[in-house]
């Protein structure tokens, strides 16, 4: 098995476009097709959706413990959904 058929079997889920060197001397490659390169600001979404995850699941024990207000608690919630549908729309957009 050459080493390039191993390379597109282990990474089978991804889109790959593989280029075999050209006569002109080209340089062979792989390639990410477009549809999975992913943008700067999706990918600081996604992050900020999960720290803000981890953060709201705090807070919902915080809330249970009775250290937070019921407010404050929403508060995460209502930013965690913005957040989420900014993602959606952004995502929905491309």
């Amino acid at each position: 098995m050459k080493k390039i058929e191993r390379f597109l079997q282990l990474f089978s889920e991804f889109n790959l476009i593989v280029t075999e060197p050209g006569r002109d001397g080209s340089a062979r490659g792989v390639y990410l097709a477009e549809e999975h390169v992913i943008s700067p600001a999706v990918q600081d979404l996604q992050k900020s959706i999960k720290k803000l995850e981890r953060e709201y699941s705090a807070a919902k024990k915080a809330f249970k413990a009775g250290r937070i207000p019921r407010e404050e608690l929403f508060d995460y919630e209502w930013r965690l959904f913005e957040l989420k549908e900014e993602l959606r729309k952004i995502q929905g957009g491309d």
